[in-house]
């Protein structure tokens, strides 16, 4: 089966403009010999990351020119031929020619490019024989051969074609003197002020505008009201499916009685034929509805979605002001600042943001002389670091100092009277760091300009809180504090999951759930006359829903044999929750609570179901503070993991394109995948992770597929483990390397379809669920 090349597309040319980007930025590193060996190497993979995509979606031009570019470059590794200033030339221009082939592209889905010539030459050059630099396709005034220059070989002598002077290079500009002065002109011979005015004529005819986010919000509220159409068409092609099912049989009955009249039977046969039509076309319908209804609500939220670079880039300046002011030495480092998020969300993330930093700095990292004291560098490291995550992002602050004092906590929260002296003693971790969160609460003897008011981490929980999200603390004495915070991309979608308790039906945010269990009653132990369950080695509290929320049961729970249970972590509370059913975790939209229920608190928002009900979406931190409020149940429990029935893949490979594909193929049968960027993060994957199969390229950083491989059969827990090659190498040599270091199959992408994958999948492992 043919791959749908549309649907990857965009991901394919961004990827490629990427890689063209690196090349171009390593060439003139590597012509100035600037840590040669490693920028050729990275140089190399972006070329073959390039060619690879490429090849999978059948773009043969634009794979043929990439290979013809990555001979130029094993000749230059090679050390046969040199980077002169006319093979930079014949190089940039080459990879404008790409570009112009990825834009191609972008239009019409075909890569109709001009190849030849460039294909001609570049082998000329990587032969280190005399080569011309033709003008790529980009360029707007062509040029003859008498515009170009040969190259000779070493020792050989350069000959000069007319114009040598006036090389045109395509995407620069020439400067022609004109007597003492200087213009500036460009390929089409236009001035620079010819140049400005064109551009602001262009500028003038741009379709961008400027509308408000109030537009925005109405936009996307009437969306999702356009959910409720969608579910009713369901419905009502459901109902019309079920009609025809109905005439349809009795259609069969009449046909083969003998007692009705002929032109009855044909009249029915045509009430058949219609029924079958409008069931048709209403399925259909329903189908249409459903894809552009999701597709105009995640176009409306991306106009609101900015990189949380937006206010995170204001902050090196500022830890550098307020560690001076503290004395203090910081070094901050922000990794992922490039991911986006809702712009309602950002600024409310910018106060929680501030209020964190302050205290990493002001209560978390040492004095240079108290760190020199410890064996610490006078420097501290203050880490901000974002990532999507299942639908949210994810949020770490992490610092490398002294961490949270735990007795001194203790010993305050007995002060304000918040517990007893005999209670505080017997509390662990994650019960004392949780006090760091209440209203007023600080362990600072001193007050500054910046922290010491008890007023920031419990401001910080209200705004988590109000964005729907969780915030976990992890805390090592002398090494240092990380919190780490979940919050949805956008406040008007959730990842959840449903789920069942009693008679209502409820939704689970993603973000607050650790891990789903199937237990047994045998497996339930009695704490202190508390039930609880063991996971990872340690207590967890043990609550039912239907108690907590006052719920209905139709039996009793006690005396089922099998219990859903769903872990729960917010703040620094852990709790394990019953629930009768739950679901796999799907994207819902979130609407606001009806006026009438605007008091509720245990509830954050609703969702229309698919039957066409609200289903209420659980606030977890207030269920879980009505959890502690419960009387004590005695029961028994022991902890059993929850069963795994989906076999699991790791797909790795450089390049986004070829990991989504692949895994797409795999998801498409049922497989569970999880996909890794290079062989030194697979490997770490499969260490920590159970995988049935893994299927990986050849050509990739860090560490390539070949010793990937060498390593997962070295090992002795991971040796079993079938592995697929799938690479854009078609060498026996490289087969039979691949077969020795223990791969099981060897696919060269040239040939890659979802058949053949799937084949040697099953093959190996078997069916998703067998």
């Amino acid at each position: 089966m043919a791959i749908d090349k549309g649907k990857y597309i965009g991901k394919f040319i961004d990827e490629g403009i990427e890689n063209i980007k690196v090349v171009e930025t390593l060439l003139f590193e590597i012509k100035d010999g600037v840590s040669v060996d490693d920028d050729l190497a990275t140089l190399l993979r972006a070329l073959h990351t390039l060619k690879g995509s490429s090849r999978m979606l059948e773009f043969k031009r634009i794979e043929s020119l990439t290979h013809a570019l990555e001979g130029v470059f094993v000749a230059v590794r090679e050390q046969r031929i040199g980077l002169t200033d006319n093979a930079m030339r014949l190089a940039l221009a080459a990879l404008d020619t790409l570009k112009s082939g990825l834009g191609t592209v972008q239009k019409t889905q075909d890569d109709d490019i001009d190849i030849l010539a460039f294909e001609k030459e570049l082998a000329a050059l990587a032969s280190n024989e005399e080569f011309l630099v033709p003008v790529s396709p980009d360029a707007d005034k062509k040029t003859t051969e008498a515009d170009t220059v040969h190259e000779p070989s070493p020792g050989g002598k350069k000959r000069k074609k007319k114009g040598e002077e006036n090389l045109v290079v395509s995407g620069s500009r020439a400067i022609e003197k004109q007597g003492d002065r200087s213009v500036e002109k460009t390929n089409t011979g236009e001035t620079a002020g010819q140049v400005a005015k064109r551009e602001k004529r262009q500028d003038a005819k741009s379709e961008s505008i400027r509308i408000s986010l109030a537009k925005i919000d109405a936009i996307i509220k009437s969306i999702a009201s356009l959910q409720s159409l969608e579910i009713a068409s369901k419905t009502i092609s459901m109902e019309t499916e079920t009609l025809h099912e109905l005439i349809k049989a009795f259609s069969r009955v009449i046909k083969t009685s003998k007692l009705v009249d002929p032109a009855l039977v044909n009249r029915f046969r045509k009430i058949e034929q219609i029924s079958g039509k409008v069931n048709s076309r209403l399925r259909n319908y329903s189908i249409d509805v459903g894809n552009n209804t999701r597709n105009a609500y995640d176009g409306v939220i991306s106009l609101r979605m900015l990189p949380l670079s937006t206010i995170l880039d204001a902050y090196p300046r500022y830890i550098f002001e307020m560690s001076a002011e503290l004395g203090k030495k910081v070094q901050l480092t922000i990794e992922g600042s490039e991911n986006e998020i809702d712009k309602n969300i950002i600024e409310i993330l910018s106060d929680v943001f501030l209020h964190m930093i302050r205290n990493s700095v002001d209560h978390g990292i040492e004095s240079p002389e108290d760190r020199i004291a410890v064996g610490k560098d006078e420097v501290g490291q203050l880490i901000i670091n974002c990532a999507r995550e299942s639908g949210n992002m994810k949020i770490t602050i992490s610092d490398d100092g002294h961490g949270i004092d735990l007795e001194a906590i203790r010993k305050k929260a007995v002060s304000q009277g918040l517990v007893s002296a005999d209670v505080a003693a017997s509390l662990g971790q994650e019960d004392l760091t949780g006090f760091i969160f209440q209203s007023g609460f600080t362990t600072s003897e001193k007050i500054n300009n910046i922290s010491g008011r008890g007023v920031g981490m419990d401001a910080v929980r209200a705004s988590i809180e109000q964005l729907k999200g969780s915030i976990l603390v992890e805390s090592v004495p002398g090494k240092g504090t990380m919190f780490t915070i979940l919050v949805p991309l956008s406040i008007a979608s959730l990842m959840g999951f449903p789920i069942a308790s009693g008679e209502m039906k409820f939704i689970i945010p993603s973000n607050f759930v650790d891990t789903i269990l199937l237990i047994n009653q045998e497996d339930i132990i009695t704490v202190v006359d508390r039930p609880g369950i063991k996971f990872e080695n340690r207590i967890i509290k043990l609550y039912y829903l239907n108690q907590i929320l006052h719920l209905k049961t139709d039996g009793d729970q006690n005396n089922q044999r099998a219990l859903f249970v769903v872990i729960i972590h917010a703040y620094d509370d852990v709790i394990a929750l019953v629930i009768d059913s739950i679901s796999s975790m799907r994207s819902v939209i979130l609407k606001s609570m009806p006026t009438f229920m605007e008091n509720i608190h245990v509830f954050s928002g609703m969702v229309l179901s698919e039957d066409y009900e609200m289903v209420p979406a659980l606030h977890m931190p207030t269920v879980i503070r009505m959890a502690k409020h419960l009387k004590t149940i005695d029961m028994k429990k022991r902890h059993i993991e929850y069963e795994k029935m989906r076999k699991s893949v790791l797909v790795v490979d450089d390049s986004l394109p070829t990991r989504e594909i692949e895994g797409e193929i795999l998801r498409s049968e049922g497989y569970k995948v999880d996909t890794a960027a290079d062989g030194a993060e697979a490997l770490a994957a499969a260490k920590n992770s159970s995988y049935d199969l893994i299927c990986t390229d050849l050509n990739m950083p860090i560490m390539d597929g070949f010793m990937l491989t060498e390593n997962v059969r070295k090992n002795e827990s991971l040796s079993k483990i079938p592995i697929i090659v799938i690479s854009s190498r078609e060498s026996e040599e490289d087969k039979k390397k691949a077969a020795m270091l223990g791969a099981n199959r060897y696919i060269v992408k040239n040939s890659f379809n979802n058949h053949n994958l799937l084949t040697a999948v099953k093959q190996l492992i078997g069916e998703a669920n067998g």
